[in-house]
């Protein structure tokens, strides 16, 4: 069974422009998400999604100081690109990330990753339904937003790309479709049974996620405080706490 990680990532972020590249603790934000995601154990191959447009050729310099393979495509069509990574790689399962989590923490992702493979096996032994969609939702989970993971199928990726009408190079707010191809699994949330992995702790009040220039302030006083060594969820609101908390 072979595992990717697909870290979406653009430049022309609408709150924040060229977020992918502001600098933390001294290398551009979509480095810090890129190696952290290679440090996930059971991923085979980590793949930055970006877009075919010209100034997204920033990101993929990125890339390759990070030593990470790139697929291009339609800016805002991102289930397409995760469909191309799918099929580049041959990745039977894909962990979603997003570029805007600098503080992720492989061993949240791994806890979602083991769930999606104990499934897997205990399908091969007829223990209950094998579910295809297992995330770590921060909306409702105890994580904190900015440690989200997803993990599917390839079978289910496929799924989507062929229920959600392309775009055809349209595009609207207001349009289901647009949101479904632009957030690649908000059709597996409404139609497909999901698992959701539950903290230890309630961090649901934690913003480590960069949207706006306050974020990444907050984060550039967060890495202060983050040890090289060590990247887990514990050490990471460690330096949360010395950074943001009296």
């Amino acid at each position: 069974m072979k595992t990717i990680a697909v870290v979406q990532s653009r430049y022309g972020s609408a709150r924040l422009r060229g977020k992918a590249v502001k600098q933390i603790a001294g290398r551009p934000m979509l480095a810090h998400v890129l190696t952290r995601a290679k440090a996930i154990r059971g991923i085979g191959m980590v793949v930055l999604a970006t877009s075919d447009k010209d100034q997204d050729t920033t990101l993929t310099w990125v890339a390759d100081e990070c030593d990470v393979p790139v697929i291009r495509g339609c800016e805002h069509d991102v289930l397409e690109r995760f469909c191309l990574a799918a099929a580049a790689f041959d990745a039977d399962v894909i962990m979603r990330i997003t570029g805007d989590c600098p503080l992720l923490a492989p061993d949240v992702c791994e806890r979602v990753l083991r769930a999606y493979v104990n499934d897997a096996v205990d399908l091969g032994f007829g223990v209950g339904p094998f579910v295809e969609f297992v995330s770590n939702d921060t909306t409702c989970s105890g994580f904190p937003d900015g440690m989200d993971c997803e993990v599917f199928s390839r079978r289910l990726l496929y799924a989507a790309q062929s229920a959600v009408p392309r775009l055809n190079g349209r595009r609207s707010d207001e349009n289901a479709d647009t949101r479904d191809r632009e957030h690649v699994t908000t059709w597996m949330r409404r139609t497909q049974p999901q698992r959701v992995i539950d903290a230890d702790d309630d961090w649901r009040h934690v913003k480590l996620s960069v949207d706006c220039d306050d974020d990444l302030e907050r984060v550039r006083r967060i890495f202060g405080f983050v040890r090289d060594d060590d990247l887990s969820l514990a050490a990471t609101m460690a330096a949360w706490k010395l950074a943001c908390t009296d």
